[in-house]
């Protein structure tokens, strides 16, 4: 019974069989049911026995193309057609194995690609180990400092003593050029050439590190300088040379030019100065306001005292007193606020000492004329001896800080 046979064939060749009147439990219906299910089955295995089949048929064709092919006398894996090995071909049993000729040529020509694409593998890989042999010939000269970045071919090749010269590595072949060769010795120079860029850039990255944290530490010692009192926004490098290249920071800063420190320092001082004579134009305006009354500035006088006057002066304006407290809490090197109070109280105090002086003369002028008899002018010493008002006005006046006005640059 076939897969495709029909049920009344199957009847009537079974009804003789004593197993068929057996399944006379089975309804017709069912019979055909199991029938179905049995040719379904066997012809799945039927199927599968002609897939082997052929399968066997295909790799023992394959096989004997392997076996006889190759070793044909004028076969080409490029050129050769099926028609040219067929005769050679046919005297073996596993020729005819393959129904059709069609299926023969066809196996034929994928095998011949097959071998193509194996032959060309083949050559890359001897190519590849070549190169690979070559560098590792280069690569050694390289250690021993007969090859750097900056050799030629001709130059290196030249220079190779007769054992180097007949190194294996070295020698033409197949698969290795004179221009593969030189090719090959272009690459390695060039990526010599490349590691020894990244090798120079490295130590220029490194060097330039190393000068940019000396040039930090040499400004953080000139702002100590500054925090200290020995630097000043005014201050020029001949009068405090001498006491900067004292400085552990100032040699290696040096270093990179005799006349970086110099700059550096009048770069420091030059920035620092343009913002003091911003700060001090505009809190001269606090302390000698247009329409208020000055501040009064003596020479013990407080700093918090000055600031807080200061505060004073600018509540009028929420952006002013704001602005105010900006230049009071900025301390980069210091306050600008601090060394304008200096700057008043020693004018203070040198007012103070211009007065002195002028009443010890004055006095003594006195003294000098009540012994010699001369006549005194109105408007200098009184007949008790005194200071006459105008000159106590003067006095007075001479005490008071004389600054320069709110327009003039600080």
């Amino acid at each position: 019974i076939m897969p495709t046979t029909k049920w009344n064939e199957v009847a009537k060749a079974c009804s003789g069989d004593s197993r068929w009147e057996a399944c006379s439990t089975l309804t017709v219906g069912e019979r055909k049911q199991a029938l179905a299910e049995y040719q379904t089955k066997r012809g799945n295995e039927l199927r599968n026995q002609e897939r082997q089949e052929r399968m066997r048929a295909k790799d023992a064709f394959v096989e004997l193309l392997g076996e006889i092919v190759p070793s044909l006398p004028g076969f080409n894996q490029i050129s050769s057609r099926f028609s040219d090995v067929r005769d050679a071909l046919s005297k073996h049993d596993r020729f005819y194995a393959m129904e059709d000729e069609e299926s023969r040529e066809s196996l034929f020509l994928e095998f011949c690609e097959e071998l193509r694409k194996h032959e060309e593998r083949r050559r890359r890989n001897r190519k590849r180990q070549a190169k690979e042999d070559f560098y590792s010939f280069l690569k050694g000269h390289e250690d021993n400092g007969s090859l750097t970045f900056a050799s030629t071919w001709s130059s290196f090749f030249a220079s190779l003593d007769d054992k180097a010269a007949s190194d294996t590595r070295l020698q033409l072949s197949p698969h290795m050029s004179d221009s593969d060769r030189e090719l090959y010795f272009s690459d390695y120079v060039i990526e010599l050439q490349m590691a020894e860029d990244e090798k120079r850039r490295r130590i220029r990255d490194a060097r330039r590190r190393a000068e940019k944290a000396q040039r930090e530490k040499y400004r953080n010692d000139l702002r100590q300088l500054a925090i200290d009192g020995t630097i000043i926004p005014s201050s020029r490098w001949r009068n405090v040379e001498e006491t900067v290249v004292t400085l552990s920071s100032y040699e290696p800063v040096k270093e990179q030019g005799r006349e970086v420190p110099r700059e550096m320092f009048e770069d420091f001082v030059e920035e620092w100065d343009s913002l003091y004579r911003r700060d001090r134009s505009f809190l001269s305006r606090l302390v000698y306001p247009p329409s208020n009354k000055a501040l009064v500035i003596t020479k013990d006088m407080p700093y918090e005292s000055f600031t807080k006057a200061l505060l004073d002066q600018a509540a009028y304006s929420a952006d002013v007193y704001s602005d105010t407290r900006q230049i009071l809490n900025h301390h980069d090197p210091v306050s600008s606020a601090r060394i304008y109070f200096k700057e008043l109280t020693d004018k203070a105090k040198e007012s103070g000492e211009t007065v002195s002086r002028r009443l010890s003369r004055r006095r003594s002028t006195v003294e000098s004329s009540e012994d010699e008899g001369e006549i005194i002018e109105d408007g200098e010493i009184d007949e008790a001896g005194n200071l006459t008002n105008e000159t106590r006005q003067q006095d007075t006046e001479a005490q008071e800080p004389k600054l320069e006005g709110q327009n003039q640059p600080g």
